[in-house]
């Protein structure tokens, strides 16, 4: 999928955006934008679900749609970050999936968001 399909990549809600951090991590809950150099990612710390949004150029990966979270290594602006995902249940032959994101510009708080396209 390139980013001229169909595909919706704004948020479903009215949401809005709040207090910005320069890191994350499991201590912090609710719902969060990880803006990096290609590409943008959606953390619900809530549900413990993250997916990808390639931005213009990126590649997608098989990873990008929602994900439950199994770690979350390293998420700090100025860094890449670096987080593994829980296989879905047609992946029962891999411990988890990870996904190195690239350099970290923005962290911050969504509020309202019901969910992102691709999030269970």
């Amino acid at each position: 999928m390139g980013m001229d399909d169909d595909r919706a990549l704004a948020p479903v809600g009215d949401g809005h955006l709040g207090e910005e951090r320069t890191e994350l991590s499991f201590e912090q809950a609710g719902q969060w934008l990880v803006l990096s150099l290609t590409s943008a990612h959606f953390f619900d710390l809530d549900l413990m679900l993250v997916t990808r949004i390639p931005g213009n150029g990126a590649i997608d990966f098989v990873t990008d749609q929602g994900r439950e979270l199994r770690t979350l290594d390293r998420c700090r602006v100025g860094d890449v970050g670096f987080w593994t995902m829980t296989p879905l249940p047609h992946e029962r032959d891999l411990e988890f999936s990870w996904h190195q994101s690239s350099l970290i510009q923005r962290i911050v708080r969504a509020i309202g968001l019901e969910r992102l396209p691709g999030l269970r």
